[in-house]
């Protein structure tokens, strides 16, 4: 009776794998394709030239379950797996799914759901919450999203789905990147995403996706990426989306094995998105538009990708990422200063100009700005040889 019974569920695994590839018939929309595009399941049967769609299995977090009839999968953990988010709606008590063909909303103790566009789908059992994990019948991802979930037992599930985006939110909007094409798109929680655009990413791998609210109309999404081996090239991008189109971007890329990576750039001065392209400084308006632009190879006679880590009103502060010193510019006259030279002693000075900026710990200057009173400027500084915290000033030039 052992025996029998694992080949029984040998074969009832088998025949649900082969069950789940021929349920999925139906192709996700081309990159290309209008935002209007149908869903995976509605879509028409491919040929038969087409290939089988590839099974991939997955060891997830939770395992599955039967009960009443019903196979029950653990929601949170099969979602990321197939290019789904979730986000709690408070004011319905709701919890939403989202994709990027499809959205519907579900309850606890229901055994149906709400699509966006207001259709009923019925699942044959509710929805289940135990030990704190949310629990939903399988057939909410084959009659939802057209994407079928076999439970092999334990927490092993096949899915004939490989994800194909990197996913972020901020707040209620959702944002999906495709990590070969670039494509973005954005929506509310809830509502099917629309196509945004493409941001010209390339060579994804070590990659990180973010997004922030800039107002009610406008995002900034931001790409981190390290790639090739050993992953030292690394290249971030800075894209605003206003109105639910991407209409600005920027990128910076950088190569070196130094330990000491490059600062995030300050996000925005003054209502104005800082967004650094190659060596352009950009400050731009949330819809898009360029308020103003400063060409750091000129300003500096620096060829080198550059970090702002601060921007005012009479100065921005640069540090270019080989040399790895702060360099102050002056916004309206344009002139620059190497702080380095004006803050630290002789012996300090010779002690990193003596350092080949190409080793691998190879510190920079070490300064760091903190704020500003009036026009005196205040700087922290480690010390290079026995870590102590210096606070330096530095006055703004009167022409400033």
């Amino acid at each position: 009776m052992i025996v029998q019974s694992k080949v029984s569920r040998r074969t009832a695994a088998l025949f649900a794998a082969s069950s789940l590839a021929a349920l999925l018939l139906a192709a996700a929309p081309a990159e290309g394709a209008s935002a209007a595009a149908p869903s995976p399941a509605s879509a028409a049967a491919p040929s038969t030239a087409q290939k089988a769609p590839v099974l991939n299995g997955l060891a997830l977090e939770h395992a599955g379950f039967q009960e009443n009839g019903a196979t029950y999968v653990p929601l949170k953990d099969l979602s990321s797996s197939l290019d789904l988010q979730l986000l709690w709606n408070p004011g319905k008590s709701s919890l939403e799914v989202t994709g990027l063909y499809q959205a519907v909303s579900l309850k606890v103790g229901q055994p149906k759901v709400y699509t966006a566009a207001g259709k009923t789908i019925m699942l044959g059992a509710e929805t289940l919450v135990r030990n704190g994990v949310t629990y939903v019948p399988d057939k909410l991802f084959s009659k939802a999203f057209g994407l079928p979930v076999a439970w092999n037992g334990g927490n092993r599930f096949s899915v004939a789905y490989t994800p194909k985006y990197m996913m972020t939110s901020a707040g209620r909007e959702l944002f999906w990147l495709n990590r070969e094409h670039g494509v973005l798109y954005s929506g509310p929680s809830g509502s099917v995403p629309i196509r945004a655009g493409v941001i010209r990413v390339a060579d994804l791998d070590w990659a990180s996706l973010s997004a922030r609210r800039i107002n009610p109309a406008s995002y900034a999404v931001e790409i981190e990426n390290a790639s090739g081996e050993p992953h030292i090239n690394n290249t971030r991008w800075r894209a605003l989306v206003s109105g639910g189109s991407l209409v600005r971007q920027a990128k910076t890329h950088y190569w070196n094995p130094r330990m000491l990576g490059m600062k995030r750039d300050i996000f925005a001065f003054q209502g104005n998105v800082v967004m650094v392209d190659g060596q352009t400084v950009m400050l731009v308006n949330p819809d898009g538009h360029i308020y103003k632009t400063y060409n750091l190879l000129e300003l500096t006679g620096i060829n080198d990708a550059f970090a702002v880590e601060a921007v005012d009103t009479d100065f921005m502060l640069v540090r270019p990422f080989q040399k790895g010193t702060l360099i102050l510019i002056d916004r309206r006259s344009g002139q620059t200063v190497e702080l380095y030279k004006q803050l630290l002693s002789a012996a300090d000075q010779a002690w990193l100009e003596a350092y080949p900026d190409t080793e691998i710990d190879y510190p920079g200057d070490k300064l760091a700005y903190t704020g500003r009173s009036g026009d005196l400027l205040s700087f922290e500084w480690t010390s290079f040889t026995e870590g102590q915290k210096i606070h330096f000033t530095y006055m703004l030039s009167p022409l400033s």
